[in-house]
């Protein structure tokens, strides 16, 4: 199905956050090339602040924020698992639903390390839980900004 017809399926919601999460992931993309890190990660705890109450989203509305992202990802360049992990986080945070970026490393089989980022919500693995061998990831302990979910 071409993209024309895909995005006149798509409801207003869905729609809305397609066009978010593609923006928000340029944005930090953006930020990952240019800027130290605890500086991107500060702007982005500092974007993922709720514009409502805190509450629990339906999960519903957890999985189209999840596919808005990942939909998005295929349309940026480079939008690494922690650009996702990023974009997940803050539009999660903005419907006021708290979450956990987690950042964890692994040896490859040739003895060399990679680093793997995923959020979690309400108990499950939002994005970044499809890596081949996901479970291998040993989480680094959280930092303070982690924490303030």
């Amino acid at each position: 199905m071409n993209p024309i017809a895909r995005y006149k399926q798509l409801s207003p919601e869905e729609r809305g956050f397609f066009f978010r999460a593609l923006l928000l992931m340029l944005a930090i993309r953006i930020a990952l090339w240019t800027l130290p890190f605890r500086v991107t990660r500060a702007w982005v705890d500092w974007m993922r602040r709720p514009t409502g109450p805190a509450c629990e989203l339906e999960r519903v509305r957890i999985r189209r924020v999840g596919w808005a992202v990942e939909a998005a990802s295929r349309r940026i360049p480079r939008a690494t698992c922690l650009t996702q992990s990023m974009t997940t986080q803050v539009m999660l945070g903005r419907l006021g639903q708290a979450s956990e970026l987690h950042l964890g490393v692994a040896r490859k089989p040739d003895g060399q390390f990679e680093a793997h980022a995923w959020v979690e919500t309400q108990g499950r693995v939002i994005n970044g839980g499809t890596v081949e061998g996901f479970q291998r990831f040993v989480r680094l302990e959280k930092s303070s900004a982690d924490s303030r979910s």
